[in-house]
């Protein structure tokens, strides 16, 4: 569970300390308030990929803090961090080249090991998210979550990726010396290929952060000198004109909070001036450093051209490679012993893949109930829904020989269709809240967060939407942005977030609301006014009252 969050200089927030509920705490506010930015920020903070746009414009770096109770934590995990009195602190940071460095617990932390932390802290669905649930190895994957079978499927791939190194080595042993000897030049060649380049992680984010800052150097080098000498003048001014209300003080008392208020923007002035100093310092042309970056982002790019979609995969192709050339260059065992190896390993295979059908088509039955109870309550009259995993011992992959398929239809009479075929975009997310109440039993993440979940929805299944949700948060910590009253009157905590402008640059700001506030915002929620009517807060207040029954 979420204690506090600290957000500074990230994006539209300049500073913000959130104290979440234990319940149910929505988030509502005009559209581009920057409700999403606060859980982009926690995203951030559990291990997200970003660059330099996040920074709030002058800000030297950004930085997000969390605290958490560590309730739901493996017990190897708190032993690896020192988690000992039942909360501890994550933290990251992003310089303007969109470098990040991370700590849990005070310890440096990896990217990796921050994402890896944070999915046991928050289970995120975002406004898109429902649009996976379309992907058979999503619904796969959430299949294997529900029924806890992420070490059977994971013997699976290791069992699978045996057997295809044992098939490479007896098809290199089948093959005629010559060809052997053309196939490991071009493997050794490509892994060179790939080693040589000495891939960082992070790396490409980076350079890719800091090329528009090395592109525009000299316009940058430019603006900011000029800015830091008008700033600096400004700042020279402010302090004479300081020295004069102060002696003005000094002879009338009523001069004295415009002292005080001039010389607090007197030291901002001079801090700006300062901060401006270094930036210009900092930006330069550098045409050796320019070159460096085109040249490593241009590697990356023939590199993913050949190897992959991405750095990652890049990686996982070298390691490929790299088994087939010790593959071929070790062809100690005859042709008789590799067959009998790899008939073995077929046998456990097939052996692994079939325990594994067994217990996802139990696990899909179980959710397919779960589901239709869940989304009985959220406005469907008379839906189907099916799981359905369909086994081909003759198709066997690092997967198993599943065929996933989640099966619907909300129309009485119609018969089961693929779910990507068949439900509408509100449709979609009310099955996705559905599947992600019945997992929320399943696992011990301890928070969810739904950025606009009631999507499409109308007002009848708003309400049965927030119902879910508070449901949901007796067993989890909720976070929900929405823009329906209907939802935001089941929350436990209300926050409105509002963007306005301070010295030229936007700054968004979060308050909780008292019972008061509360209901003029649902009354604004409700009738799109700033100013409600005695109509609109009684409206508010029925909905407040009636949510609490």
């Amino acid at each position: 569970m979420l204690k506090k969050l600290s957000i500074r200089n990230f994006a539209v927030i300049a500073s913000l300390d959130l104290v979440p509920g234990p319940g149910l705490n929505i988030f509502t506010g005009e559209t581009g308030a920057g409700k999403s930015i606060i859980i982009s920020a926690l995203g951030f903070l559990l291990g997200e990929r970003s660059g330099a746009d996040i920074l709030r414009p002058g800000a030297a770096s950004a930085e997000v803090e969390g605290e958490f109770r560590a309730e739901n934590l493996p017990e190897a995990v708190t032993a690896r961090w020192g988690i000992k009195d039942g909360t501890f602190v994550i933290r990251r940071q992003a310089d303007p080249k969109g470098r990040t460095r991370a700590a849990i617990n005070g310890a440096a932390a990896t990217l990796a090991q921050l994402s890896e932390l944070g999915g046991f802290l928050v289970d995120f669905h975002g406004q898109n998210e429902h649009q996976s649930l379309l992907k058979p190895e999503t619904q796969r994957d959430l299949l294997d979550r529900y029924g806890k079978l992420e070490k059977e499927a994971a013997a699976v791939g290791g069992a699978w990726g045996a057997a295809r190194a044992l098939e490479d080595s007896l098809n290199a042993v089948s093959m005629s010396e010559d060809e052997r000897a053309r196939l490991l030049d071009l493997y050794k060649f490509q892994l060179a290929e790939i080693e040589t380049a000495h891939i960082k992680e992070g790396e490409e984010q980076e350079l890719e952060a800091l090329w528009p800052r090395l592109k525009n150097a000299e316009k940058l080098s430019t603006l900011s000198k000029e800015a830091h000498a008008l700033l600096d003048d400004a700042a020279g001014g402010a302090e004479k004109a300081l020295e004069r209300l102060k002696a003005l003080s000094a002879l009338d008392a009523a001069g004295e909070p415009l002292t005080a208020r001039l010389a607090s923007a007197a030291i901002e002035l001079r801090d700006l001036s300062g901060e401006l100093r270094s930036y210009a310092k900092d930006v330069h042309s550098d045409a050796g450093e320019v070159d460096r970056c085109l040249s490593r982002l241009d590697k990356f790019k023939t590199l993913k051209k050949k190897y992959g979609a991405d750095l990652t995969a890049v990686l996982a192709k070298a390691e490929e490679l790299r088994a087939k050339v010790n593959g071929l260059e070790d062809l100690t065992l005859d042709r008789s012993e590799l067959e009998a190896k790899l008939a073995g390993a077929r046998a456990k295979l097939e052996k692994l893949s079939a325990a594994l059908h067994a217990k996802r088509e139990a696990a899909a039955k179980k959710l397919s109930a779960e589901i239709i109870k869940e989304a009985d309550g959220l406005g469907f009259k008379e839906v189907r829904f099916a799981v359905d995993a369909a086994y081909d011992e003759a198709a066997l992959t690092s997967t198993g020989g599943d065929s996933v398929e989640y099966l619907f239809t909300a129309n009485p009479g119609y018969p089961l269709r693929p779910l990507r075929y068949t439900a509408s975009g509100g449709e979609m997310a009310r099955i996705m809240l559905a599947l992600k109440t019945a997992l929320s039993r399943a696992d011990r993440i301890g928070a969810q967060v739904f950025d606009e979940v009631d999507a499409g929805v109308g007002a009848v299944t708003g309400r049965l939407v927030g119902e879910k949700l508070a449901r949901l948060a007796g067993q989890k910590q909720i976070f929900c942005i929405t823009h329906l009253p209907q939802v935001a009157a089941f929350g436990s905590a209300h926050f409105f977030v509002e963007k306005d402008v301070k010295a030229g640059v936007a700054a968004a700001s979060v308050r909780l609301l008292d019972e008061t506030e509360r209901e003029r915002e649902i009354a604004r929620m409700l009738g799109g006014k700033k100013q409600s009517t005695d109509l609109g807060l009684k409206h508010a207040r029925e909905l407040l009252e009636e949510s609490r029954k």
